[in-house]
């Protein structure tokens, strides 16, 4: 019996855990018939958009785990609720800069890091907007595992099983119609090509594959989002308005980033690697302290929270004396 309780606990997490990864086996078969390089491509802008969601998401959510778990298991549902609210804040408040600065900055990122060898510029720039479609879904991506999580603290196995079962479903479905309608209009192909910078290269139908994750992934957290609120009325408006708030520092850290790209291209050798990443990291820097700005007009409270934490426990931190007997 016991053997049995923990195969019945433990198969519906792992296949949920698995359902993005079983997706993307479908999408990598998808751009197997497309063009040579297309899986290259696919592979490579999605490891890259991996370590955000792995640094931010995963982090966050592993972090909150086993205080939701305690929290909910002692019957303090209000306590569980705010560590909800407090997790999904901060990583909406890291996530979303993020995902914008990977798609301001795509082009720098990928040419830094995979620019070289055989990783031609049609290559780096089909890679690039593959990887600003990815990011997209960045803030979705990271909530969903904390929702995930969530689920599991309250014992909860099958309702996050069907929900990112559907939801990988929605992106193997919505990649193959996206590769239906890039092949019968012309209208949206041009759209999608106009708006990632690569009308005058081959192979942009790879660009589908990630425009069906991220449709997937957004879907997703919608579904994950209502099915909590539902149980948790008190949940979305404090979240809300942190997602107001960063989203609109981040647009303009976005805009802000993308001017100083324009105006500082003709100060750095973009020939070179380290020309290339000061431009991307210094229009980049430029993008955050604009972003600080607005989010202390807005009054941030999350902004508050890491100013206070740097300021408590980094900079005013007492120094450890040494042992008197080692003098």
């Amino acid at each position: 019996d016991f053997i049995k309780k923990i195969v019945l606990t433990s198969l519906p997490r792992t296949i949920t855990v698995s359902s993005n990864e079983i997706a993307e086996l479908f999408l990598i078969s998808f751009a197997s018939v497309f063009v040579v390089g297309s899986i290259s491509i696919f592979n490579f802008s999605f490891n890259l958009q991996s370590v955000p969601f792995s640094i931010i998401g995963i982090s966050y959510s592993l972090a909150a785990f086993p205080t939701l778990t305690r929290l909910f298991t002692g019957g303090h549902r209000e306590e569980f609720v705010s560590q909800m609210i407090t997790s999904s804040r901060h990583i909406i408040f890291w996530s979303l800069p993020v995902s914008v600065l990977f798609i301001v900055l795509r082009a720098q990122i990928v040419r830094v890091i995979l620019g070289a060898g055989r990783f031609n510029w049609d290559d780096t720039r089909l890679t690039a907007a593959a990887l600003a479609l990815f990011t997209i879904s960045l803030v979705a991506q990271n909530l969903v595992t904390l929702f995930v999580r969530s689920y599991y603290s309250q014992g909860k196995t099958k309702t996050p099983l069907i929900m990112n079962v559907l939801s990988a479903g929605v992106i193997v479905v919505s990649s193959y119609y996206f590769i239906y309608l890039y092949k019968s209009s012309l209208y949206f192909k041009y759209f999608i090509e106009s708006i990632m910078k690569v009308s005058d290269i081959p192979g942009t139908i790879v660009l589908m594959l990630p425009l069906g994750f991220s449709f997937g992934l957004i879907l997703n957290l919608i579904i994950h989002w209502w099915g909590f609120a539902i149980h948790f009325p008190t949940f979305s408006k404090p979240v809300l308005r942190t997602l107001f708030q960063t989203l609109s520092s981040s647009v303009i850290m976005g805009y802000v980033s993308y001017l100083s790209l324009n105006i500082l291209a003709d100060t750095f050798n973009t020939d070179t690697i380290l020309g290339v990443f000061l431009h991307g990291f210094i229009s980049g820097v430029l993008g955050i302290l604009s972003a600080i700005i607005v989010l202390y007009i807005l009054n941030s409270t999350e902004l508050k929270e890491v100013w206070t934490t740097l300021h408590h426990k980094i900079w005013k931190a007492k120094i450890v004396p040494p042992d008197p007997e080692l003098n």
